[in-house]
């Protein structure tokens, strides 16, 4: 299982446990109404380039495992990640 993977399945797991706790003690005029109608929330990014060719460095000694590179919207725009080497 990927890094990713894990902490995508732990943020879900504390989602699903606190996020009806949360409904049901805030009421929905508590939060500021920039915070509930904040633009980059509502707008659609389109899809994201297509992934770029990575070409691997040679893997450092000891474990390793390569994380390729991916995209992340970031204001306006989406930017590159590259991959990298990580350790584990």
């Amino acid at each position: 299982m990927t890094i990713k993977a894990k902490f995508l399945g732990a943020m879900f797991a504390a989602m699903t446990i606190t996020a009806p706790l949360a409904l049901s003690t805030t009421p929905a005029a508590a939060a500021p109404y920039h915070d509930m109608h904040h633009p980059d929330a509502m707008h659609d990014h389109g899809r994201k380039p297509p992934p770029r060719v990575e070409h691997r460095s040679r893997m450092p000694h000891g474990h390793y495992r390569w994380r390729a590179g991916e995209w992340h919207w970031s204001h306006d725009h989406w930017i590159w990640a590259p991959g990298l080497w990580i350790k584990f």
